[in-house]
């Protein structure tokens, strides 16, 4: 062999061995960028003895400025109402009575009842509220064929169902009360007339 032959020889051996080393540098590049990643998912970017570390500053939030303690100043004072007169609390209950009826006005046994009552006190007892008032006693005495028709209508489960969601009306009751006490009516106005 000439020495032109031993000289491409030792080139080629000299380049093979470059790109061996090339390779197998950038085979370790790889692997260590490889573990890095796995270190930094196992631990997070940043930790300190196992402790994730976040590097981003906080952001500043906006404070009110500071105010001037001065006593006495705004001070909230709240008081309770004071309770109303008797002739309003007497309006009241007789409004709420008549609201409360008002929600049952058009049932038919609600209607049936009122109807018969109304017949037998010749007009004078038109619907339920005349039996909540505070002359109950007189309205009564004047017509003692209301029992009879409260006792009839009683029988009907419907009507008397009616009549259980009426009178366990805390509101109603509390009406009524008010209104015996006082001795006053329940005025009708707008409830079925």
């Amino acid at each position: 062999m000439s020495k032109t032959s031993y000289t491409l020889i030792i080139i080629m051996l000299a380049a093979l061995a470059y790109m061996g080393a090339l390779r197998g540098y950038q085979l370790y590049e790889r692997k260590t960028a490889q573990w890095e990643e796995e270190r930094q998912a196992a631990q997070g970017p940043f930790s300190f003895q196992q402790v994730p570390i976040s590097l981003a500053a906080p952001q500043a939030e906006p404070t009110a400025r500071p105010v001037v303690y001065k006593e006495g100043a705004n001070a909230d004072i709240f008081l309770e109402d004071k309770p109303l007169p008797t002739e309003l609390q007497t309006k009241q209950a007789q409004d709420t009575i008549v609201s409360i009826l008002d929600d049952f006005k058009d049932e038919p046994s609600v209607r049936s009842f009122n109807k018969d009552l109304a017949q037998a006190t010749q007009g004078q007892a038109v619907d339920l509220s005349a039996l909540g008032g505070g002359d109950l006693a007189q309205v009564l005495r004047d017509n003692p064929q209301i029992r009879q028709v409260v006792s009839k209508h009683m029988q009907d489960p419907e009507f008397a169902q009616k009549v259980q969601q009426i009178f366990s009306n805390p509101q109603f009751v509390e009406s009524v009360r008010h209104l015996q006490q006082q001795g006053a009516p329940v005025s009708t106005r707008g409830n079925g007339k």
